[in-house]
């Protein structure tokens, strides 16, 4: 739901062009990160794989929504600094290990 709603944001909140190509690629990865895992118990994402592209997708996130900051682009720089927070704090709590 966090990769859909941040695809929508842009939409919503009015950000500049390059926000809404960023918005809407991390957006995607997201969702796409999220519908890989579903299907995990196919052996389709390594976990340590997928703990190492969460943290990578939460860490981009803060540091697109500090550039956009700095940029003077406020709405974007929100919304993904508040993803990249999100994102940040499902990776600290998610328990990665196979279900056996």
């Amino acid at each position: 739901m966090l990769g859909l709603a941040l695809m929508a944001a842009p939409f919503v909140l009015g950000f500049s062009m390059a926000a809404v190509v960023v918005a809407v690629a991390v957006g995607a990865v997201v969702a796409g990160l999220a519908l890989s895992a579903a299907v995990a118990d196919t052996g389709a994402i390594d976990i340590a794989a997928h703990y190492t592209y969460d943290l990578a997708l939460a860490v981009g996130a803060l540091g697109a929504g500090i550039v956009f900051a700095l940029a003077g682009d406020g709405p974007a720089a929100g919304s993904l600094l508040a993803v990249g927070v999100a994102l940040l704090g499902l990776n600290l709590t998610t328990r990665y290990s196979a279900r056996f």
